[in-house]
């Protein structure tokens, strides 16, 4: 996909911040209702040491409550230690309300960072 003209309604999701990662965690859900369109997720995991791996995958809810997996919202599952940049295309009409990153860590022992960030347009600008 081809992004063209960003404008001014552009903006950065956060789905999970940049931090280091030693633990599976569900993150906090993101409001999507201000949105349409397609929302790119591009994850940024760095090596996570020795056999470390961490598979992500987005999830979406209609209340921020309860949360269920979306078909082809997985990412690559990273490979031990060893860093992964990916994309994902999230189409805001055919998710609910509000989405959210879950991290599943597997493998030796070691961490790394990773983050979970969006770009998304705004219905109004």
């Amino acid at each position: 996909m081809t992004v063209q003209n960003l404008g001014t309604k552009t903006t950065l999701l956060s789905l999970s911040a940049s931090d280091v990662v030693t633990a599976t965690a569900n993150r906090t859900g993101v409001d999507l209702v201000d949105y349409e369109g397609d929302i790119m997720a591009v994850l940024d995991a760095e090596a996570g040491g020795s056999g470390i791996t961490y598979a992500v995958k987005i999830q979406d809810s209609a209340d921020n409550s309860t949360f269920g997996d979306v078909s082809g919202l997985a990412f690559t599952t990273t490979t031990a230690n060893t860093a992964l940049t990916e994309t994902l295309r999230i189409n805001s009409d055919e998710v609910k309300r509000y989405i959210r990153a879950v991290i599943t860590v597997a493998g030796g022992t070691g961490a790394g960072a990773l983050s979970v960030v969006a770009l998304g347009s705004k219905k109004y600008g």
